[in-house]
């Protein structure tokens, strides 16, 4: 069986994934499927993290934009990551001005299940486990079932490249006080998550069907019951 590295992708393979791959209508899809509204807010990062960048002097910056303006911005700065704002804003073309991101609505309840977030005793030398992507998919299916426990009802995982994010779209979760999201976080201590996140203080989370450009691998919904290494394998990787 052919391996599929985990490795940075280059600035010419984002190129080609964002051209051949990437849609939008799959994006606007999943938000619609999930009774979501599309994000107000998208960010970028053009190259900070691989140092892979097509314009050096944007390294170490973040650049935010309206949703409408993905496609444009994608093929402007071939970007190493592409996030959401899980904010809903009373005037998000304000905080577009002032980068103030402050008087939201709501905000998408999500758990960030995540690689670095086990111990590990894979080599050195790889950058993502294959055992631990198995381990932490399971640890993601179980805590799905939790949250449903909870009378939580619209739960999806996402396949993040590193790890898996538990979004939870009802919107009574949209609603929760950060006193609310961090009782929660109480109750799911045992799972490997990312506090920051669910708790509601890291605001972006890895747009669906993007490439996550540190691994070389499509950041995309899964419902699978097993965890596959072949999930979310660019072309450029296959070629």
């Amino acid at each position: 069986m052919k391996n599929f590295p985990f490795r940075h992708s280059t600035l010419s393979e984002r190129k080609e994934f964002y051209e051949k791959e990437f849609s939008v209508s799959k994006i606007k899809k999943w938000f619609k499927s999930n009774n979501l509204p599309l994000p107000q807010l998208c960010a970028l990062d053009p190259g900070s993290e691989t140092k892979i960048i097509l314009d050096k002097k944007l390294k170490n910056n973040l650049l935010y934009f309206s949703f409408n303006q993905l496609p444009r911005k994608i093929k402007q700065y071939i970007p190493e990551d592409v996030y959401y704002d899980r904010n809903i804003y009373k005037d998000y073309k304000k905080i577009l001005k002032t980068l103030k991101f402050n008087n939201y609505i709501s905000q998408e309840l999500a758990f960030d299940v995540d690689a670095d977030n086990i111990i590990c005793d894979h080599p050195k030398n790889k950058s993502v486990c294959k055992k631990c992507l198995n381990k932490i998919y399971k640890a993601a299916l179980k805590m799905k079932g939790e949250i449903n426990d909870l009378g939580f009802k619209k739960i999806e995982i996402v396949y993040s490249g590193r790890g898996f994010h538990v979004h939870v779209m009802d919107k009574k979760a949209s609603l929760l006080s950060v006193k609310e999201r961090s009782s929660l976080n109480k109750k799911f201590k045992k799972f490997p998550i990312d506090p920051w996140v669910s708790r509601g203080y890291i605001r972006l989370i890895r747009m669906p069907y993007s490439l996550n450009s540190l691994v070389s691998r499509k950041t995309m919904p899964i419902k699978t019951k097993k965890f596959s290494s072949k999930t979310g394998v660019p072309k450029f990787l296959k070629n």
